[in-house]
């Protein structure tokens, strides 16, 4: 169980009335930031590992989902339009921040094969695998090459190698599920 979010605490905090805290809290909970418990109020959502497996899990889906559509298209001779984004063109700008330039490879890849829906979704996994993905950098290593490997497939449209690749992405953090979840509680304790 997640943090309870006591709107009169927060809105003393922020110096706020309570209406704008409630009207944020209830869009947030909307958009499956935090958690409505009808009755009890809102929570942060309190991620354990195996929760943290299951976004993961859901995030290669997503990814890969995009992908065996970008693939499809261009085996029927369809070339698809390749977003590309300043972050991911300059390697001095990735290789600075290797976890956002991960987050924006999937997003852009999504965008590019992937409809209204699975855009969105998408957008609103990353949201909630945010904090992990900020904690990656603690637990993981070798994270700029592994980020240069999956730009350098995208690049080279290389789709099916590249779903390969996102597949050994996600696996090396479900295996480190446990430990990433303990530094976000630790670094929350503090």
């Amino acid at each position: 169980m997640g943090e309870p979010l006591p709107i009169s605490d927060l809105a003393r905090e922020l110096d706020l009335s309570a209406t704008p805290v409630r009207e944020a809290l209830s869009r947030l909970a909307g958009e499956g930031l935090i958690e409505d418990r009808r009755g009890r109020g809102y929570f942060s959502w309190r991620v354990d590992p195996l929760d943290l497996v299951e976004l993961y899990d859901l995030n290669q889906l997503q990814v890969g989902a995009a992908l065996t559509v970008l693939e499809g298209a261009e085996a029927s001779g369809i070339r698809v339009e390749q977003p590309r984004e300043a972050l991911l063109a300059d390697p001095v700008l990735w290789k600075a921040d290797p976890v956002r330039a991960g987050e924006r490879l999937f997003a852009v890849i999504v965008r590019a094969g992937g409809g209204r829906t699975l855009v969105a979704s998408q957008a609103s996994l990353a949201d909630r695998l945010a904090p992990a993905r900020r904690t990656e950098p603690m637990v993981l290593t070798g994270m700029v090459d592994e980020i240069g490997a999956l730009i350098e497939l995208y690049d080279a449209r290389e789709w099916r190698s590249l779903t390969s690749e996102i597949g050994g992405y996600h696996q090396r953090r479900r295996a480190a599920a446990g430990h990433i979840v303990a530094l976000i509680r630790r670094q929350g304790e503090r």
